[in-house]
């Protein structure tokens, strides 16, 4: 009996080289045709968007972030979103942005930092045999379309239609839901407002 196992990059490119008419790549290294370098290109642009808007799956809820010698703090070149627990880190103090690599505090306006940070939240950027199958195949039915709009034109018959791409959004959407266990008193601003209604005055 054949196991089926989970979508390979290769797997999720000759899906959308089908889309075209075009014949299955063997392989994605070495030298590939036009229409194959164009197809992977597009799937890597679409992970990266996909993936940007912050996961279950590509979040790190406890990252620690340190000071390099010259007291600035580097940031990984995968990772796109940083975000400081406001409950332990006024925001009038440090307001966290990237800049060239490194963070940047909006509320002083400068790079260098008298601190390290812990319990950071950062939301990195995955390999695609690293995220899961859901949001493979989301993001391989977008990729298809993007990619079929820019060879055929925006006015052709896509091979998937914008119904798929909902139903592959939605299934994603309902994974997330049940592996991120997510409640309406998981964000720190709920924890705040509940504890402060709680108070004895």
């Amino acid at each position: 009996m054949t196991t089926t196992t989970r979508s390979t990059e290769l797997e999720s490119v000759n899906v959308i080289l089908s889309t075209i008419g075009e014949s299955p790549l063997n392989s994605l290294s070495g030298s590939l045709p036009v229409d194959g370098t164009v197809a992977k290109n597009v799937l890597s642009e679409i992970s990266r968007e996909v993936q940007s808007a912050g996961w279950h799956f590509n979040t790190h809820y406890k990252s620690t972030l340190t000071r390099d010698t010259n007291n600035k703090i580097p940031v990984a070149t995968n990772v796109v979103r940083v975000d400081l627990d406001p409950n332990l880190i006024s925001r009038s103090d440090y307001d966290l942005v990237q800049r060239d690599g490194f963070l940047y505090n909006l509320a002083k306006n400068t790079d260098i930092f008298d601190r390290d940070f812990e319990d950071v939240v950062q939301v990195y950027l995955l390999p695609f045999n690293e995220i899961p199958e859901q949001a493979k195949r989301y993001i391989t039915i977008r990729s298809a379309r993007v990619f079929h709009d820019r060879t055929l034109g925006a006015n052709t018959l896509h091979k998937f239609s914008q119904e798929d791409e909902r139903q592959a959004l939605s299934i994603l959407r309902s994974a997330e839901a049940n592996t991120g266990d997510y409640s309406i008193f998981d964000t720190p601003e709920q924890t705040y407002t509940i504890s402060r209604s709680n108070r004895i005055y």
